[in-house]
Parts: structure tokens; C-alpha cells; sequence
């Protein structure tokens, strides 16, 4: 077989796919796609100059043309690109001028003018640039040459439209890698999860680099980002060592590539929002029939009207500017978003900018690179949370206002309060500042090694204030005059990094080794302050001293705190990757670590990896499979840790004893100190060992490729905290490293071109991944704790956990009543222990809630995520649609836990006046004897607030469950894009315009009877779909790119 021939076809098929998608988007990209973009497009300034008009047609090998090669003046940034016909015409100075043509993934060619003016180019292959470049830790390799489990997403592949962080834009397009956002708030981010979870006390949010510094997944603009990779295994983690066990996202932002023309490019869109689904409470005719506690009060008030706006708006632009000369380059980003929420005072207003700049110098010996990056956010405080609880409970027969204009209240309901009344009398907001200063120092004495010095400096300042004015529902029961506080909270980050590293070819053995060291400075502050009872309500928050609380003898009391920690992480790492003859490669890393989270013995850890790969295909015993073009098996193991947020778990804590105070001698009572957390020197790191058995494929020139991937993970030394006797103990409680977790794993991903013209082509990606998880352990001889704990809740007054963790189990197990039928009174029967194994049938009631009566009832963790991504290309058009999924898990629906009840003095849902089947405690039905059928009962108006999962009973299903399944299928975004051809004099001054519409959120099939079946991912208790939160929404997007 003919292994750099098919790998040839592989990739021009993809470039093709690609090079179309950059076009179309009107992205800024490199020299080699996007320098003087379209013909005719040379500055105006040198036509003068120009003496000589060249044309002609750039092809492949096949004789097919070539959209968007490069065709530039040598020694110049005078140049242009083919069109889609490969078509291209340039204007050059002269007959001795060079014609520099290049295209990614074919071999530059150069051709003297000479007598020509008609120059036609077929470019032939290179093998040595067919395999995609991914960013790995430290640097980057090419895809041919991976042996670890990382994916790879480029920009023109990213998800378009309204987008809130990074990783929107590679939602469903990773397998294992989890990406939720259950709320329609602005200001809410992602919530991501990798390969299960590998703590109990931690987090699982994977570790985010952008360009090498730690950051976040809106430190930068999304339009800024050129590609996003996910290194999802240890043996491609352990390098980051005790941050890389959850795996970790690196992102890069676009830069300017040398020798390149000033390219300009605007991106912006507009958005509007409305709720994806809305919960169907009762309204003014319910409560007028009397199927609401509610005495009709003569009004038909919207609540959830009145506290939201008509739609949610967005607007976003982005202007970047990239080029270089022959030594340097350049790049620069601004990006403004401001949002509007569907809930009033509900709003986000972002400005991203970010600059780098390299400049080489002693014929690429020395590199300097600096790259600063500023943001800042600002958005209205509110508690929309509640404003939306308070509007769906409240009568929908009262008014907002009383006749003489104040609030409509009835403060004698319990927590039932005026929403317009909070949102209009809460004022204050929030606004964030980041910045972030990095340099680097690259010197390359000899072809091949590079030596790297990294500085970076960061700060994220954020600063809150808020008023509750006289009006506001506490401050009015108090009968005072407002309340104000202030906030500032910052963390500064110092990091250093030293790399070295040295790539080499022999024949044919290549290898690139490398050294480093880097250390990471973290200091965090803030303060706080509140006062209340002002003599005028004008100051706010402006003039906290004036408030009378600071002189209160009795409560309540001016608030004010501060605090201030800090923490060092310093490593030593090394790795040597080898390969032979493009068959066999085989990469060793090590990282040795030291914190100042952990205790004195154990401030250190070694965190060793190694991986290998065999590509079967290349092997001469495969020539004849000429239907394969890729068979690449690849194997890894490695070490990586777990760190704690909280920096000093290892060391005494102290704080005022509650109950301590003594009386000195002249009268006074004194505070005493007491121990708050016992000393630990043994404290250390989670440690997380995997590995990973992968497979990559492809077949059919190109058209059908893939990978599998398997792991195992088990991680060790699990913090939890245990109690301890007291004494020798001072604290009853001590965090130790003692539990034991395990992750199993299956992950696909296939991608294929279906069909494929001259005009039409149809490209699409499907992923599937597979998590299993198990508590194996919680004690040891030093160490005992019980094996089962209830966890997780939704809130009074359902005080009873929702989950349950035991040792041998999966995390995430639903844990209540099962039920199984409602009684002839309203009562929902649930199953109660009979003490001997067996299962008696109750009546409900809040007494019940005990652990032998409990069962499990399902899990809120997705037994399979799936995404599936479609792109079609039609002349100037491109359509794409993302979708995805997961199966195999439940969602405890909690507003139909608490509204419906009939028991409840607010507000409920309608089908809380469903009609049910009555049945007996021996699951036989009720008969009504004057109708002869099954008697259908309401749920009983003294029937508690509680949760429970059913199941069919004697073929009765049963209707009140609150524990659904929660499998669903969604079109997260669907994108329709047109390039609108250009021609005339307005090609001058435009290369690309592109416009599209695109749809976020638009449909999901699914049997959830909520409002949305996408909730978070809370990894002890995960498939909550919370009372109140704040909904999800569907938008719609109309956009432009363009290219000047």
C-alpha cells in the first residue's frame, strides 16, 4: 500500500472541506489561506509599480482546482488567493519577479515570470505535511506521531452563533468530554466534566491552559481562539502533574504568521432569546374554579411577565488585525459583547482585547514574543433565582401595586414575597477586571533546539456593591432605611516557566526531548463590608459609615471581613518522544512536584507516564490493503494528581469559640480561641493511575475514519474528612488521604464524507462515550468511616438528601421512595421496610423518610454522551447542524416535587389537579361503584411535599413520579451560511463577506416532562433539575464576516 499516497487523498479531501469552511466564514487566517485575499485586491498605493499582470489556474495533482492556494510576489506581501474555479490573477513589478505558490498539505512551488502571463501551477503532494498539527503539552506534534488519547478542534470547525464561552464552541464534538449549561442566565459558564469523576471532596473541572497560562473558559474571546485540544488521558496529562487528573483544555489564540499583508477582518451578530419551555402553573380562571388556595382577588397578573422582558438580546462584535514582516509578526483582537437576559436585570457587558507581537532577530536565533490580554465584565446584581420562585408561587389574581402605589404584600405566608418589589429595589452591580502580561524568550543556537524562558503575570480583581432601598420586602419588615455593602476579592498569579527542548532526524529515526522547570505563585484577597438603617437613601452604597447598624447594641450589627491566602506549586519535568520510520513511536514523560498546599511529609509527588504507538498500516506486510489508509493502535499509562482548592488543609486552623467567652477580671467578657482543623503532616496529593488502549482507522481515500479509545483509571488516596476522638485530638474532624475510585471508559468517534462533488459535499462526525464509576473504598486501619452517606437536597422544607454514596456503588445513585400508586384519598403509596426484607405499601407522609424505608432509584449521570455533527456545502452555501445527547440516566424533576402538591399555600403546577387511578395497598383498583370503573382521585390537598420514583403496579403506571427519564436528543445549533460572490471595483476594499443565521437550543426530543432534560452535572448529586433556577432559552442569530 501506498501509505503517503492515500494519506495524501485523506487530507486534500479535508483541506478542501476546510479551506471552503474558512471562506465562507470569513475567519482572519494565515498567509497561506487569506494574504490579498481574492484577486484584484492589491493595494491601491503600488499599482502605479506594478508593471506585469499574471493569471492562470492553480490545480492538484488530478486536475481538480484549488480553492484558496496562496499565490504570492516573492520577497514581498504583494499576493492573492485562488478562487473556487483555482482561478487567480496578481500584479507584479516585473518579468524577473517569483510567484510563490503554496497550498497546506501540497509542496510550495516558486516559478519565474519571465515571458509568461500565464502561469498554470499543478502542486503534487507532501507527505511530510499531511498529518494535522495538535497541541500537546509544551508544544505540539504532529497527529501521526500521537500515542496518547487527545483531540483536536480547529476554529473552522467550531460551533457558530451566540456563544457564551470556549467550550460551546466544541460542544458535542469531543468524545468524553461532558459540556452542560442548564440555565438561560448571561453571566453563567459551562459546566464541564472529562472522563467521569475522580474525587469526592475536589473538583472535576478539567485544568484550562490559554496559550500555556492557566486561565478559563471566557478568559479570552471566542473569536480570538485558532484551536481548542483536549488531552484526555494521563499519559498525555501526567506532564501538568497534580492539575491534569480531571485532563486538561488547552486553548490557542490566533497569531500572525511572518511575510503576510495587514489582514483585517469584523465579525458580529445580533441575537434574540425566548424561554426554551415554561412550566404551565395555574392562572386567574384555576383560581376562580378553586383549584388554588388563592381568594380570587379581581386581577390577572402575569408574575413571570412582569419580571421579564419580551426576548433576551445580544449583540457582539470582533475587529482583529494579523500580519508580519520578514521578522516579526503580529496580531491584535477586540471583541464587545453586551447581553440582555429574558428575566429583567439579567444582563452581561463584555470587552475582551488581547495583542501579541514576535520579532526575530540574528537570523532566527533569538525570538521575542510579548502577549497582553485585558477584559472586563460588568453586570446588575440581582437574585433572579428567587424573583422566578416568587413569581410562579404568587396568587395570579393579585396585583403588583396597591391603590396608593406601594408593593401588593402578604407578609402572612411564609417566604412569600413581591418579585417586581426585589428586582426593583435591589441595585447594585458587579464588574471583574483581568489582565495578563506574558513574555517569552526563545533562543535557538543550533537547527532544532530551543530553549524557552516564560514569564507571566495575572490579576483578576472583582468588585461588587449592592443597596436594598426601604422598599425592599426584609428592609420593610425590619421598618429600616436601606442596606448596602461592598465587596473586592482579587487573585494575582506569578509564573515562570523554562523550557529546552531538541528535535532531531537520523534516517529514519526522529526524536524530541524535553527539559523544564516551573513555578506558580497564587495569592488571593478581598474584604467585605455591610451596613444598614442610613439616614437618607441618596448615598447607597457610597457612604457606608452614615448607617445607624454601626452603633446597634443589639442586632442587628454592621458586617465587615477580609481575608488572604496564598500558595506556591513548583515542578521539575522532562519528556523524550521517539519515532522510526513513521511505524513506531513510543513518548516517556516524568513530572516531580512540590506544594505548599500539603502537609511536611508529603509536599512532593513524582508523576511518571509513558505511551506507545504502532501504525499497523505503514508496515510492508500492509502494501496490498490498498481500501486502508490509516491502522494506528496506540497504548499509555500514566500518574497524575488531584490538588485541593483550600491551601493551608494540612495546618491548625483557628477561630472564636462559640461558647468560649470568659469574663476577665475587671468585668469584660473576652472571646477565646479554639481549633477549628487538626494538623496533618501526611496530607498529599489524590493520585489518579490510567490506562489508556486506543485504536485510530480510516478507509476509503479518506472518506471513513475514526478512532476507539478504552480506559481504566483508579484513584488513590481520596481526601474526605474523618472524625477523630477528641482528645488526642483538638478538632473532631480530620482530612485525610484514605478512599479509593475507579473509572472505566469506551469512547468512539467516526467521521465521514457521505457524498462529495464538484459543487456538494456532505461532511459528518458522530461521538459516543461511555463512563463507569465505583466508590471502592472510604477507610483503612488508621482511618474508618461509614461506608454509606446520604447526600445532595433540594431545599426546605424537603429536608431529606437525594442521593446516596456508598463504598461499592457508582456516585450519583438517586436514594428515596419508591412509589407505586395513589390511594383512594390523594395519598401517594410508597414502599416501607417490613424489618424482615420484604416491602409493606403506605401512604406517604414525611415520617417515612427513613433510611431502612429508602431505595435506590436510579442515577443522574449519563451512562452515554453522544454528539453528532453535520456540515453541507453547496456552492456559496453551508449548512451545519450539531447535535447531541445522553442516555441512560434520570432526572429528579424538583419543581414537581415541590409545586405538585395540593398541599402547598402558593401557587402550584396544573397537573397538580391531575386525575389518578386509584388503586389498593395490594396494587388492585379502586372500583367507583356508580360508575363501575377504576375511581380516579386528585393528590390529596394534606398530603405532604417529599419526593419518590414509582414504578408500574399491576399494569397502573404511576403519574406523580418525580424521578423521570431523562434520555434526550437535541439540535444544540443549527448554522445556514452564504458567501456572497464579490466582484468589481468593491473587491478593492472587501475579499470575503460572508452572512448567516443560526439557531442555538431548537428542539429536543425527549420523554422529560420538564423544562429542559440538559441539567448539570453535580457529581455527587448529579440530575437535579432545581425548583427554581433560572431557565433555559432558544435563541436565534443573524451574523456577518468579513474580510477587508
Amino acid at each position: 500500500m501506498k501509505t503517503h499516497e492515500n494519506r495524501t487523498l485523506l487530507s486534500k479531501v479535508l483541506l478542501r472541506a476546510t479551506t471552503c469552511l474558512l471562506l465562507t466564514s470569513g475567519i482572519g487566517i494565515s498567509p497561506a489561506f487569506a494574504v490579498a485575499d481574492l484577486a484584484n485586491t492589491v493595494r491601491t498605493e503600488r499599482m502605479q509599480q506594478q508593471k506585469v499582470s499574471v493569471s492562470g489556474v492553480v490545480k492538484d495533482k488530478n486536475g481538480e482546482p484549488i480553492i484558496g492556494a496562496s499565490i504570492m510576489e516573492k520577497g514581498t506581501t504583494n499576493g492573492t488567493i485562488s478562487d473556487i474555479d483555482g482561478k487567480y490573477t496578481l500584479n507584479v513589478k516585473s518579468p524577473k519577479s517569483v510567484l510563490v505558490i503554496s497550498y497546506l498539505g501540497l509542496k510550495t512551488q516558486e516559478v519565474t515570470i519571465g515571458s509568461n502571463r500565464k502561469v498554470n501551477v499543478i502542486l503534487q503532494d507532501d507527505s511530510e505535511l499531511m498529518d494535522e498539527v495538535v497541541v500537546i503539552g509544551y508544544g505540539t506534534q504532529r497527529k501521526g506521531d500521537v500515542t496518547s488519547a487527545v483531540a483536536s478542534v480547529k476554529a473552522e470547525d467550531f460551533t457558530i452563533g451566540k456563544i457564551g464561552d470556549a467550550a460551546e464552541l466544541i460542544k458535542g464534538k469531543v468524545a468524553g468530554l461532558s459540556i452542560t449549561n442548564s440555565t438561560g442566565d448571561p453571566t453563567k459558564t459551562s459546566s464541564i466534566m472529562l472522563r467521569g469523576i475522580s474525587t469526592i471532596t475536589g473538583s472535576v473541572t478539567p485544568l484550562v491552559l490559554v496559550d500555556g497560562v492557566e486561565g478559563s473558559l471566557t478568559t479570552v474571546a471566542p473569536e480570538n481562539i485558532a484551536s481548542i485540544d483536549v488531552l484526555k488521558d494521563a499519559s498525555a496529562a501526567a506532564i501538568y502533574g497534580t492539575r491534569g487528573a480531571n485532563g486538561v483544555i488547552i486553548i490557542t489564540t490566533k497569531t500572525g504568521k511572518r511575510e503576510s499583508r495587514a489582514n483585517v477582518s469584523y465579525s458580529g451578530y445580533v441575537s434574540l432569546s425566548d424561554w426554551f419551555k415554561t412550566a404551565d402553573f395555574m392562572d386567574t380562571h384555576d383560581v376562580i374554579y378553586g383549584l388554588t388556595p388563592f381568594e380570587y382577588e379581581g386581577y390577572d397578573t402575569d408574575w413571570l411577565g412582569a419580571v421579564t422582558r419580551k426576548a433576551g438580546y445580544k449583540q457582539n462584535h470582533s475587529l482583529a488585525i494579523d500580519g508580519g514582516g520578514k521578522n516579526s509578526s503580529y496580531s491584535a483582537n477586540v471583541t464587545f459583547s453586551d447581553e440582555d437576559g429574558i428575566m429583567r436585570k439579567s444582563d452581561n457587558r463584555n470587552i475582551k482585547m488581547q495583542m501579541d507581537y514576535t520579532q526575530y532577530a540574528l537570523n532566527d536565533i533569538l525570538k521575542f514574543n510579548i502577549n497582553m490580554l485585558y477584559g472586563r465584565q460588568n453586570y446588575t446584581n440581582n437574585n433572579n433565582a428567587y424573583v422566578y420562585r416568587q413569581a410562579i408561587i404568587r396568587n395570579p389574581s393579585s396585583p403588583i401595586y396597591n391603590e396608593d402605589g406601594s408593593y401588593n404584600e402578604n407578609f402572612n405566608k411564609l417566604y412569600y414575597y413581591n418579585p417586581v418589589e426585589i428586582q426593583n429595589e435591589t441595585i447594585g452591580d458587579t464588574r471583574v477586571n483581568w489582565s495578563r502580561l506574558t513574555g517569552n524568550i526563545t533562543v535557538e543556537p543550533i537547527k532544532g533546539w530551543q530553549t524557552n524562558v516564560m514569564l507571566s503575570m495575572k490579576e483578576n480583581i472583582t468588585r461588587g456593591e449592592t443597596y436594598y432601598t426601604s422598599k425592599y420586602y426584609d428592609q420593610t419588615q425590619k421598618d429600616v432605611n436601606g442596606y448596602a455593602s461592598k465587596s473586592e476579592g482579587s487573585t494575582r498569579s506569578d509564573n515562570m516557566e523554562i523550557t529546552s527542548k531538541y528535535d532531531f532526524s537520523i534516517k529514519k529515526h526522529h526524536v524530541n526531548a524535553l527539559i523544564g522547570y516551573s513555578y506558580l505563585y497564587t495569592v488571593n484577597d478581598g474584604f467585605n463590608a455591610g451596613n444598614g438603617d442610613f439616614p437618607t437613601e441618596a448615598y447607597l452604597y457610597n457612604n457606608l459609615g452614615t448607617g445607624a447598624y454601626l452603633t446597634n447594641e443589639k442586632a442587628p450589627h454592621a458586617s465587615m471581613g477580609s481575608y488572604k491566602n496564598d500558595n506556591t506549586l513548583i515542578g521539575f519535568f522532562g519528556r523524550v518522544s521517539y519515532g522510526y520510520d513513521n511505524r513506531y513511536n513510543l513518548m516517556v514523560s516524568v513530572r516531580r512536584e512540590g506544594s505548599s498546599k500539603f502537609g511536611n511529609n508529603n509536599k512532593w509527588g513524582t508523576f511518571p507516564s509513558i505511551s506507545a504507538g504502532w501504525t499497523i498500516s505503514n508496515e510492508s506486510f500492509m502494501k496490498d490493503v490498498t481500501w486502508l489508509d490509516n491502522l494506528k493502535l496506540r497504548a499509555g499509562f500514566g500518574i497524575t494528581g488531584v490538588i485541593p482548592g483550600d491551601p493551608y488543609k494540612s495546618l491548625y486552623k483557628y477561630g472564636y469559640d462559640a461558647y468560649g467567652d470568659i469574663m476577665s477580671p475587671e468585668g469584660d467578657w473576652i472571646k477565646t480561641l479554639a481549633i477549628t482543623q487538626n494538623y496533618n503532616p501526611n496530607l498529599k496529593w489524590e493520585k489518579t493511575k490510567e490506562i489508556n488502549i486506543g485504536l485510530d482507522w480510516g478507509v476509503l481515500n479518506g472518506r471513513l475514519s475514526g478512532s476507539i479509545d478504552v480506559y481504566s483509571k483508579k484513584t488513590v488516596d481520596l481526601l474526605y474528612d474523618y472524625s477523630v476522638p477528641v482528645p488526642p485530638n483538638l478538632y473532631s474532624t480530620t482530612l485525610a488521604n484514605v478512599g479509593q475510585m475507579r473509572n472505566r471508559g469506551i469512547e468512539f468517534i467516526v467521521n465521514a464524507i457521505p457524498v462529495q462533488t464538484k459543487a456538494f459535499e456532505w461532511n459528518t462526525t458522530l461521538t459516543l462515550s461511555h463512563n463507569s464509576n465505583k466508590l471502592l473504598s472510604l477507610s483503612n486501619d488508621l482511618y474508618e468511616t461509614e461506608n454509606f452517606k446520604e447526600v445532595g437536597g433540594v431545599g426546605e422544607p424537603i429536608s431529606v438528601g437525594t442521593h446516596c454514596m456508598e463504598v461499592g456503588h457508582r456516585l450519583g445513585d438517586f436514594w428515596g421512595l419508591k412509589s407505586v400508586g395513589v390511594d383512594k384519598d390523594g395519598f401517594v403509596l410508597v414502599q416501607v421496610s417490613d424489618g424482615n426484607g420484604g416491602w409493606n405499601v403506605k401512604p406517604f407522609n414525611t415520617n417515612l423518610n427513613k433510611e431502612e424505608n429508602r431505595q435506590r432509584l436510579g442515577n443522574g449521570l449519563p451512562k452515554i454522551y453522544a454528539g453528532w455533527g453535520n456540515t453541507f456545502r453547496y456552492k456559496g452555501f453551508d449548512l451545519n447542524l450539531q447535535f447531541t445527547g445522553q442516555f441512560g440516566y434520570q432526572i429528579l424533576n424538583a419543581q414537581r416535587s415541590f409545586y405538585e402538591n395540593n398541599s402547598i399555600a402558593y401557587n402550584r403546577l396544573k397537573s397538580a389537579a391531575d386525575w389518578h387511578p386509584a388503586i389498593n395497598a395490594d396494587g388492585t383498583p379502586v372500583m367507583d361503584e356508580a360508575t363501575g370503573k377504576q375511581k380516579m382521585v386528585r393528590l390529596s390537598n394534606s398530603m405532604s411535599q417529599g419526593i419518590w420514583s414509582g414504578q408500574s403496579f399491576a399494569g397502573q403506571g404511576v403519574k406523580s413520579d418525580h424521578i423521570e427519564n431523562g434520555d434526550f436528543v437535541k439540535l444544540t445549533s443549527a448554522t445556514l451560511g452564504y458567501t456572497v460572490p464579490l466582484s468589481g471595483s468593491i473587491r478593492k476594499y472587501i475579499n470575503h463577506l460572508r452572512v448567516y443565521i443560526s439557531g442555538q437550543n431548537l428542539f429536543c426530543i425527549t420523554g422529560y416532562s420538564g423544562m429542559d432534560p440538559e441539567v448539570d452535572n453535580a457529581f455527587l448529586s448529579p440530575g437535579i433539575d432545581y425548583q427554581d433556577k433560572y431557565p433555559t432559552t432558544r435563541s436565534f442569530t443573524f451574523g456577518l464576516n468579513v474580510n477587508f
